[in-house]
């Protein structure tokens, strides 16, 4: 008759793998909050930064259709100002032919073909049919609730080419964590 060894683990060698199957957990469990922690930050700073594109996109879309006339227009195409308590250059508006009729529909006509932004009280805002930074009935395109934006600026160049440069600089931050924040710089051709 012969006998067949059981084979297994003794007690000490199952003690001392438990042993180091415990470190490795409560070790993972100390990592996991720090890394959820971590995930939320970039969750957070990328969100800002896809806010700034996407505000970016809608101005440069702007920018480089200002000036455009399918006819004669008469006037300036790009204004460059601040409203009263603001940083300088914090406020542009601009003119373009959007329906194609050969003019810039004023500002007083239904479908007005100046369109402004500004900073405002650490806000950006937008208007249709405006032609000073300092008038009424702007509209907030952020929520004030969540974002603060501390720096939107615009600056005009001539290129060699004749053509104007802008050069658009925007920075905010959350107002529930001040510490996320984004800085943004985007180079417009304009016409």
């Amino acid at each position: 008759m012969s006998i067949k060894m059981a084979k297994g683990f003794t007690l000490p060698e199952a003690m001392m793998a438990l042993g180091i199957g415990s470190m490795l957990i409560l070790g993972a469990m100390q990592i996991f909050p720090l890394l959820r922690q971590r995930t939320q930050l970039l969750s957070q700073h990328y969100q800002l930064d896809q806010l700034l594109r996407q505000t970016t996109q809608t101005l440069t879309k702007d920018l480089r259709r200002a000036g455009f006339c399918a006819g004669s227009c008469p006037g300036k195409a790009v204004v460059i100002s601040h409203a009263s308590g603001e940083a300088e250059n914090s406020c542009v508006i601009l003119a373009y032919d959007l329906n194609r009729n050969g003019r810039w529909e004023p500002a007083e006509h239904s479908e007005s073909e100046f369109f402004g932004y500004r900073l405002r009280d650490g806000m950006l805002e937008s208007q249709r049919g405006v032609t000073q930074c300092n008038s009424v009935g702007w509209e907030r395109l952020l929520d004030p609730s969540e974002v603060f934006l501390s720096r939107f600026q615009l600056s005009a160049e001539k290129g060699a080419s004749g053509k104007t440069r802008y050069v658009l600089q925007l920075a905010a931050h959350w107002l529930k964590y001040p510490t996320v924040n984004n800085r943004l710089e985007v180079v417009v051709q304009g016409q």
